[in-house]
């Protein structure tokens, strides 16, 4: 009888064990994903800030600035800077590092395109900028869009587009290339059409 109870013990014991190994993951899961466990480092956290709810750049009026940024290919992103004036150095700083990222990204890199937009045009002779859209229009409209999300969200500012036309986060525009880079090759990798 006794070693009848500690075989039924041992069972129930190795039940519970395999019970717990496929329920401590998904209870683990559930409480980093809902913030009740934070890890060292904010490891999972991304560099830029999100523009919650996004801001879809398909209800803007149809201008030829709108269609190129409209028009990415499936799981493309666009990185732009969004200027209230004309591309001046600061503009055109902006512009140059984010070309550098799309090609430090590497192969990925050519899911990612540049644009500047901004409010009106300006005499820059460099060849080697991404392409600047002129559009005041929408770029007085992305700022009061901008706006509506909280104070300190205003051009000028580098944002990612995806395919689908929705401006998803941003960064200021002096922030570190290397946090843009990372968050781009994270937001690369998770969306890649396989």
């Amino acid at each position: 009888m006794a070693t009848a109870s500690a075989s039924l013990a041992r069972n129930r014991t190795t039940l519970v064990l395999i019970v717990a190994m496929f329920v401590a993951p998904v209870v683990l899961a559930w409480l980093l994903a809902n913030g009740y466990i934070d890890l060292p480092g904010d490891k999972r956290l991304n560099h830029g800030a999100l523009i919650s709810p996004p801001i879809d750049l398909r209800t803007y009026p149809d201008t030829p600035a709108m269609g190129a940024l409209r028009g990415l290919a499936p799981a493309d992103w666009a990185v732009v800077y969004v200027g209230p004036d004309a591309c001046a150095e600061a503009c055109a700083r902006a512009l140059r590092e984010l070309a550098v990222i799309r090609t430090v990204i590497g192969n990925d890199g050519t899911r990612v395109s540049v644009f500047g937009l901004v409010a009106k045009e300006a005499a820059l002779s460099d060849p080697k900028l991404p392409r600047i859209l002129i559009d005041p229009a929408s770029v007085t409209a992305l700022g009061k869009d901008l706006a509506s999300r909280g104070p300190e969200v205003k051009p000028p500012l580098v944002a990612f587009l995806d395919w689908r036309g929705q401006l998803m986060m941003h960064f200021p525009p002096d922030a570190p290339p290397a946090a843009i880079k990372e968050d781009l090759r994270r937001l690369l990798r998770a969306s890649a059409i396989r």
